[in-house]
């Protein structure tokens, strides 16, 4: 077991020693930690349900595949130091050390000490980790939730780690507390819906890890520490991840969390012994001897550390370099972004880790990879929304028209998606109501419908969980009780109403006794009709949506849209039939029926006879209520964007197979359909490019 330097000072006046503790921790087999985890934490339940379990594996697989991402191919890690930075005196300093680790050794020292201190009897889950940027602080979060997410499988029924990135945090009417805030994020990543949400932050099942507390700008994270140290007192167990400048400056402390470690600059001898092991003596030789190179372990003009104290730019400086100085971390980005995307490391990857791993690339051959110029400029669009929109994960059905950067393109979509819906509902109704209604009913919807918003549809599932299939049965039979109820009334309403003014008009003459009974007839009908038909769609689309959305693959939403469309189409057929029916046919014979003044049962009859005759024109009824409420005008919209952003030269076409291969290049970070940058200070110089379009 790997040694670790914890001083063994007395703790807020505490009996407990940290060094003998922390000791006693790491020295078990693992059973002693659970122990204290689990008097802290509590087991609220003796089993995880089926859709808490799926939640933990869920988290556990984008821990573990944020943590695979090193930026190095050795993946040697980096030493990391935390220092203890909470304000009681009598608070003894905290140094955990990293010792510099390969793979071939078992990574268990780091791991166990942040969980330790974690567990500590002075902070007790409330902790918050500060650093410079690229010093670990969100490798240290993965870290603890690897942890606590092990000893969530271990022992059952105690808490469920989940990271949430602070930079989507908004303060408004729907989301006024952090709590609110914390179930909008849980359905929005996991679908939860909000009731079960909330219940699991009631019975204290969740453990919040806030990330990117600095991302939210100066006034806003004023405001999101208010909230936090709001939800604080009264929430046991919390984490928050911030860079330690913006939250020195922000004058706004997080009192809340009585656990404050900031991770420290690496040491010469850190610095020496991870470019010893990578083999590159050479750049510590020449750290010693060039005074060019002295400048990269002091401290920048705005009081940064040196770059090669921060783990992040060491390994980009091992990665990239060729016996030059980088005086600047911009200089050092573009030297890291031209070696990830130089044609010989791309051959050199193809060879070595092609064969090895047999890896199937993103693109068949190096000739198919897009250019040096197109990556940057993709990526610099990319980056700039992400920026903008202060979200740091990429799904590519979230991509919205507001995105576009050029007035030109703007108006290249409007103009085509515009046209395209307007045609697709203008030859729906043309089918079901004839050409005046078509030209009027196109125009008008095509001018409508909101077109700058793109909104996937994700009801439909094939695949449901034990817990979706049962949600469904329950929320199918609510709504065909209540859908038929209600139909069935206005219904009667709508039959009623008729005959009346049948009789108001007509007089006794003219059948209207046939009317009246006709219209009670075609309202009990038509009202147990969309009742059923109602009820099954929103009873499945509130049933499916209990399922959990693990963006598997990319651009799952829109594919799931796609499906939403089918589906609906298919189950709103016979209400596509009605509807119809209802608008060409039933009209005309009515109203000529009454001009000739034939019987209600006669005009009755000639309703039945014609009814046939729309069983096909009813396919476009149902085409045009999955059309605009199923889903297929996401898919149009989509559509229509990707194909702008393509012409105009600012991503390709096939955006998935693009991002993919920056996941090659070590640009970008994937996870199930989601896409990040490496690293948020990547993300930020490639939001500096300047677009190209």
């Amino acid at each position: 077991m790997q040694d670790q330097n914890i001083d063994r000072s007395e703790i807020n006046d505490s009996d407990v020693r940290l060094g003998q503790a922390g000791g006693d921790l790491i020295q078990g087999d693992g059973s002693q930690i659970t122990k204290v985890y689990v008097d802290l934490v509590g087991q609220k339940h003796p089993q995880w349900t089926d859709r808490q379990h799926r939640i933990l594996q869920k988290v556990q697989d984008d821990v573990a595949t944020r943590l695979s991402f090193t930026l190095n191919d050795e993946e040697v890690l980096i030493p990391l130091r935390l220092q203890d930075e909470s304000k009681a005196v009598s608070r003894a300093s905290l140094k955990l050390r990293r010792k510099l680790v390969t793979p071939q050794t078992q990574i268990s020292d780091l791991k166990q000490a942040i969980l330790t201190v974690f567990c500590r009897s002075d902070i007790r889950g409330k902790l918050l980790l500060l650093g410079a940027p690229g010093a670990g602080k969100t490798t240290t979060l993965l870290t603890l939730a690897q942890e606590l997410l092990d000893e969530a499988f271990t022992t059952p029924g105690t808490t469920i780690p989940v990271i949430f990135e602070l930079s989507a945090w908004k303060q408004d009417k729907q989301t006024p507390t952090l709590r609110h805030w914390l179930i909008a994020q849980l359905q929005d990543l996991y679908n939860l819906q909000p009731q079960e949400g909330a219940q699991w932050l009631e019975e204290e099942l969740l453990l919040p890890l806030l990330d990117g507390l600095d991302e939210l700008g100066m006034e806003p994270q004023r405001q999101c520490i208010a909230a936090i140290n709001a939800f604080a007192q009264s929430y046991p167990r919390m984490v928050v991840c911030c860079r330690e400048q913006e939250y020195r400056e922000g004058g706004v402390t997080l009192d809340s969390l009585p656990g404050q470690v900031c991770l420290e600059p690496l040491s010469d001898a850190q610095i020496e012994q991870y470019l010893r092991d990578l083999g590159l003596e050479a750049l510590w030789q020449g750290i010693q001897t060039e005074a060019a190179m002295q400048p990269m372990l002091k401290p920048d003009a705005d009081g940064n550390p040196g770059i090669l104290r921060v783990p992040l730019l060491l390994s980009m400086a091992a990665v990239t370099y060729e016996g030059q100085a980088f005086t600047k971390r911009a200089a050092l980005y573009d030297a890291y972004i031209e070696q990830r995307l130089h044609y010989d490391t791309r051959d050199a990857d193809r060879k070595q880790r092609g064969i090895q791993d047999n890896r199937q690339w993103a693109y068949e051959t190096l000739a198919q990879e897009p250019s040096y110029q197109q990556t940057q400029r993709t990526l610099g669009w990319l980056a700039r929304q992400l920026q903008r929109n202060n979200i740091v994960e990429l799904l590519i059905e979230r991509i919205q028209p507001d995105w576009l950067e050029t007035k030109q393109a703007r108006r290249r979509y409007r103009l085509i998606s515009g046209l395209i819906v307007s045609l697709i509902v203008w030859l729906m109704i043309l089918m079901v109501g004839g050409l005046i209604f078509g030209m009027i009913g196109g125009l008008i919807i095509g001018m409508l419908i909101k077109l700058s918003d793109i909104k996937p549809i994700e009801a439909f599932k094939t695949l449901m969980s034990r817990d979706a299939r049962r949600e469904i049965l329950n929320s199918l039979k609510a709504g065909l009780i209540v859908g038929s109820i209600v139909s069935l009334i206005g219904g009667l309403i709508f039959g009623l109403s008729g005959g009346v003014s049948g009789l108001l008009i007509f007089g006794l003459s003219g059948g209207v006794s046939g009317l009246l009974i006709f219209g009670l007839v075609a309202g009990l009908i038509g009202g147990l009709i969309f009742g059923l038909i109602f009820g099954l769609i929103f009873g499945l689309i509130a049933g499916l949506k209990q399922d959990l959305q693990l963006r598997s693959r990319p651009n799952q939403g829109i594919w799931n849209s796609l499906q939403s469309f089918l589906w609906t189409t298919a189950l709103s057929y016979p209400l596509g039939i009605l509807l119809t029916f209802g608008i060409s046919a039933l009209p005309s014979i009515v109203a000529q029926g009454i001009s000739q003044g034939e019987s209600g049962w006669v005009i009755l009859s000639s309703l039945g006879a014609a009814f046939p005759e729309f069983l096909f024109t009813g396919i476009f009824g149902a085409l045009l209520f999955g059309f605009v409420v199923g889903g297929g005008l996401a898919c149009v919209q989509h559509v229509c964007l990707r194909f702008v952003l393509w012409q105009s030269g600012v991503a390709p076409w096939n955006l998935a197979r693009f991002l993919n291969y920056c996941v090659e290049r070590r640009l970008l970070q994937r996870v199930g359909g989601r896409y990040r940058f490496l690293h948020r200070e990547l993300l930020d110089h490639f939001a500096t490019q300047q677009p190209r379009i």
